[in-house]
Parts: C-alpha cells; structure tokens; sequence
C-alpha cells in the first residue's frame, strides 16, 4: 500500500483509526474491515504500521485486548479529540459499534451547529462502550438532582445514545430493576467492571428499547391558516397537514425535546409551538421528566 494512493482515503482511515482508538481505548483491522471493506490482514496491518509512522507511535499493540491502543504519548494528529466526532463517525458506519443509536443521522461532509461535547469524560465513555460490547456489569457512581453528591448504582449498559441534546447510556439499573438511561455526564470516571451482566439485563428484554410508537404531529392550530401552511411545508406534510414519525418507545422523550414539542402545549405562544402532538394518550407514557 502506497501512502500516496489517495491522499483523502488515507486520511479517513486514519482519522478512524484515532477516533475509535480514543474513544473506545481500542481500534481493530475489523475497524477497518467494516468501515472500509479492507478484507486484508496484511493491508490492515500496513495501514496501521503507516500510522504510526505518521504519528510518531500514536498507538501501541496489545496481544491481550488484540487490537492497538493509546500510547502514553497519544496525541491528535487526524482528529480533534471531540466526542461529535465519534458521534459522526458511528452514524456514517453503522456497522463499526451496534451498540451505538444516534437521533440525527448526519451524512458527511456536514458541518452542524452543537452543544459542546468536553463535559463527557473519555474514561466513562470507553467503560461503557467496553461494557456493552462485553456485556458486562459497571459499578458506578451516579448523580442526580436527588442525590447531586452521587450514590452506587451497578448498571450494564446495551446501547450509547446520543439524543441531539446529549449523551447517555441505556442500561439494565440493578437498584430499580428495570431498563433506565444514565446520562454519561453524570457517571463518576471510575466505574469499574464487576463480571458478566445478570439474565434478566438481557437486551432483548428492554421492551421500549425494541417497542416503537408513532409521533404524529400537525401545525397548532392556533397560527393563523398562513402560518399553518408554512408549517406544513416545513416539515415536508403533504396535502393531509400530518407528520408521521416512527420512533423507539425509550427515544420518544429524546425526539420531542429535539423538536421543541411538549405535550401541553398552552404553555408556549402559537409561534414558539408550531407543532402539536395529535395522538397525546399514546405518547403520554413514554415522557417523563
């Protein structure tokens, strides 16, 4: 493999490479296979030895974890460091971490104006990508607006979501015994692996992780005919003036703050509630908050 080959594939491959080994404390050659379609070992290992080149020995191979890691010199040569990169890269290649879902869907090249992401602790985000990828249980400490200081929950986590507002963890709560989110702002960076997840954390048990409902929206009635039409043309509603969307049971929440929806909407102006949600009844059970 010649560096020079194409100067904007190389670099994207690298760019991966940096990103996932930052952010999950390991990249693979079934990285590149997934994201690429580089079948290859050999070539794998090529464009791994010519990284490093690049880099001055950005990572280090580990025959225990079977991929390379973060050398205690790493430092970003191809990417920024920012979480929205990881979030970017993991909805360009879905197939890179399945435990991954993400509301917008950004397809590259794009530039999208976001919340900063440097509030997210890289050591709590690689814990809990590597506890879903093992499923395995995380002890942790968790802080709410009930108990600010944090109190030990266990946890094991199946999904990492990113919501558009921010980032949290879909996890069995052993403390509740349910399906809960966890907010990866407010997990202590000191989780540690307890063994492998109880049956009852199975994945396939989160009903409203795997149950769907329809969001159905229309203009507020309340805007003028005008403002209504505008409306309508905004969110793409056709002749029937409705917007249909299909959305996880546990991500309903997550969509409507994105959206600026709320279930009462009498609280806000017409103009500040453009939209309004038509089947209440049905949504009502999935927002909280």
């Amino acid at each position: 493999m010649s560096i020079k080959e194409d100067a904007w594939d190389i670099q994207s491959k690298f760019h991966l490479i940096e990103v996932v080994a930052y952010w999950e404390g390991r990249v693979t050659n079934n990285h590149l296979k997934q994201a690429f379609g580089i079948s290859s070992r050999t070539t794998g290992s090529q464009i791994f030895k010519q990284y490093n080149v690049d880099t001055g020995n950005n990572l280090n191979y580990s025959a225990q974890l079977k991929g390379y890691i973060p050398s205690a010199t790493f430092s970003f040569r191809f990417s920024q460091g920012d979480l929205g990169e990881y979030l970017s890269l993991m909805t360009q290649h879905k197939t890179l971490n399945p435990s991954f879902a993400g509301l917008h869907d950004l397809p590259a090249p794009t530039e999208a104006v976001s919340i900063p992401h440097r509030a997210v602790s890289t050591d709590v985000v690689r814990q809990v990508v590597q506890a879903t990828q093992c499923h395995g249980r995380l002890e942790i400490v968790y802080r709410s607006h009930s108990n600010p200081e944090g109190e030990d929950r266990i946890i094991a986590p199946h999904t990492l979501v990113y919501s558009g507002l921010r980032w949290h963890a879909r996890a069995w709560c052993e403390k509740h015994r349910d399906f809960r989110d966890f907010v990866l702002t407010r997990i202590a960076p000191d989780a540690e692996f307890v063994d492998d997840a109880l049956p009852e954390a199975n994945p396939t048990l989160d009903a409203r992780w795997h149950q769907y409902v329809d969001l159905i929206l229309t203009p507020n009635p309340k805007l003028t005919l005008g403002q209504q039409k505008m409306v309508a043309l905004d969110y793409g509603m056709g002749s029937t003036n409705t917007l249909r969307i299909k959305v996880r049971q546990a991500l309903a929440h997550y969509l409507m703050l994105s959206m600026n929806i709320f279930l009462d909407e009498t609280r806000f102006k017409p103009e500040e509630h453009p939209l309004i949600v038509t089947n209440k009844d049905e949504i009502a059970p999935f927002i909280f908050g």
